[in-house]
Parts: C-alpha cells; structure tokens; sequence
C-alpha cells in the first residue's frame, strides 16, 4: 500500500500536464493516457508514436515501461524499493514532457 502510494504521488503533478488526459491506478499498476490535448481529449495522430518516444527516453535511463499505443504503463514487480519508484516516476514524467513538447 506504501508503495503503490509512492506511486501515485511520483506521477500526481501529470493530472495537470496539458498532454495527459488521464492517470489511472489500480494497485501496483499505473496508466498514462497521452492525448494532442487534454481538455477536448484528442488524440495524437497514431503515426507520432508518442507512447513509443516515451519508451525509448525511459529505456535509455535503464527503466521499462510499456507502451499501448499512447498509454504508458508501469507494472513494477513487488520487490521494488521507493529508490526504484522515485526513479521509474521520475523517468516516466521526464520522458511524457520529452514525447509530448511540440
């Protein structure tokens, strides 16, 4: 339950992020909804690869993420420690703001 609060407030100031329509949590589990525009919910054209780019900045810092589309997803195995949270958190909204600045 700790953990999965770490979670959540390493990815909290996304709910603000002009490219993210929603952040969803259940559990251990976070998604990432990635859209052109959030207020009118409109999505990036599928040819950009957003979610894609998201991936790729994450790999080269050493954290998986996994891509569906423009939804990002975390699912850390239960052995994750707060060090590796803050990192995957951190990586994971560095790396929105990367795919997402026009």
């Amino acid at each position: 339950r700790n953990l999965g609060h770490l979670m959540w407030m390493g990815v909290s100031e996304l709910l603000s992020h002009p490219h993210v329509a929603e952040v969803r949590q259940q559990g251990m589990i976070v998604a990432i909804e990635l859209v052109k525009n959030a207020s009118k919910r409109l999505p990036f054209p599928s040819e950009e690869r957003r979610g894609r780019r998201v991936y790729e900045y994450a790999l080269s810092k050493g954290v998986v993420l996994r891509p569906l589309g423009d939804v990002i997803y975390f699912m850390p195995p239960y052995t994750v420690n707060a060090e590796e949270i803050g990192l995957m958190c951190r990586t994971a909204v560095e790396g929105i703001q990367n795919a997402t600045d026009a």
